[in-house]
This record gives structure tokens, C-alpha cells and sequence, in this order.
């Protein structure tokens, strides 16, 4: 071989390597365009999106638990109402009778007595309050309030009660009760 035909063959040779290099240099130009880089503009946002949304279930679990708080609480406050005067409200739909319902003078102020004239006997169901306590006493009626006797029924430091068109209303420190009265024309 000719030193000509050596240097011919060593141009296309440099030549097809150059267009090789050129074909590869292309290829790896191509694929850095399609292959999105770390740390780019959708990294960051895939980082904000993931943020929204551990803020929004942080946000819905605080709002759970506020809203869990208020239905325990209102729940407690029904059952402690029911416990405080259920009795009172019973005992006056059992004895809701033509001027059973009264106005009394109990130890601590004005009492609600519940008069029940039987056969042997007429007795009073005395509601009032003493030391800081609503309690439910059952005695003849004209005989002296004995608060010994008397049964509590919670405690609480006030105690008032209603009577206008048919509706008792009664109130303690927590607690509303109202209860329709059919029968007790001319009561409390």
C-alpha cells in the first residue's frame, strides 16, 4: 500500500469516525432533552404538590377533632341535664293533675311541690334547693321541709322555675327543662 492510499484510507477513517462521534453526540443530545433533571422545575413543584396536600389532611384532621370536641361536649351537657332533672320531669308528667302543681317555700328559696291526694293522705314532692344541691324530698303535706330526708339530684347552685300558658319551664345552672302541662289549671 501506497503512503497515499494509507493517508486516503485514514481520512475516510477519520471521516466515518467524526460522523459516528457526530451520530452518538446527537443520540446523547437527544436523550438529555427527554430525561427531566433532578432538582428541575417539576421537582419542585411534585415537592409543593406533596406540601398542599399534607397541609390539607393536617387541616381536615384538626377540623375532625374540633368538631369531635363540640359533639362531646354537647352530648355530655344533654346527659347531665337528663341525670339532673329527668326525675323532676317525670315526677311532673306522673303527677300532672288538676292544681297539683305548686309554688313552695323550701330552706334556700322557692321550691316546686308536686301535690298527690290519695286516698290516706295527700303528700307533697318537694324540688328544691339546699347547700349548693337540687334535691327531691316526698313528705304529708303542711309538715316542715327535711332536708335530711330529701334525695339529691345534682349539683348546681341555682334553681327557678316557670309556669305561662301550659309550659313549666325549670332551670339550673346547666340545665333547661320544659314540660307541657295538660292538667295543672291554677298550679304553679
Amino acid at each position: 500500500m501506497s503512503d497515499w492510499t494509507r493517508i486516503a484510507d485514514d481520512g475516510r477513517a477519520a471521516e466515518r469516525g467524526s460522523r459516528d462521534e457526530q451520530v452518538l453526540e446527537a443520540l446523547a443530545s437527544s436523550a438529555r432533552m427527554r430525561t427531566p433533571q433532578r432538582g428541575g422545575s417539576m421537582g419542585v413543584f411534585l415537592m409543593i404538590l406533596f406540601a398542599v396536600f399534607v397541609a390539607i389532611e393536617l387541616l381536615a384532621v384538626g377540623m375532625a377533632t374540633i368538631s369531635y370536641r363540640s359533639l362531646h361536649e354537647m352530648q355530655e351537657k344533654s346527659e347531665r341535664s337528663s341525670l339532673e332533672l329527668g326525675p323532676v320531669v317525670s315526677a311532673l308528667r306522673a303527677g300532672d293533675q288538676r292544681s297539683a302543681i305548686a309554688r313552695g317555700t323550701g330552706p334556700e328559696g322557692e321550691s316546686l311541690v308536686i301535690v298527690d291526694a290519695l286516698d290516706h293522705g295527700t303528700y307533697e314532692n318537694r324540688i328544691y334547693l339546699y347547700q349548693g344541691k337540687l334535691v327531691e324530698e316526698y313528705s304529708v303535706q303542711g309538715t316542715p321541709y327535711t332536708p335530711s330526708k330529701a334525695t339529691s339530684l345534682g349539683a348546681t347552685s341555682s334553681f327557678s322555675f316557670a309556669y305561662d300558658e301550659g309550659l313549666l319551664t325549670i332551670k339550673t345552672d346547666d340545665c333547661v327543662a320544659k314540660v307541657a302541662l295538660r292538667n295543672a289549671l291554677g298550679g304553679a
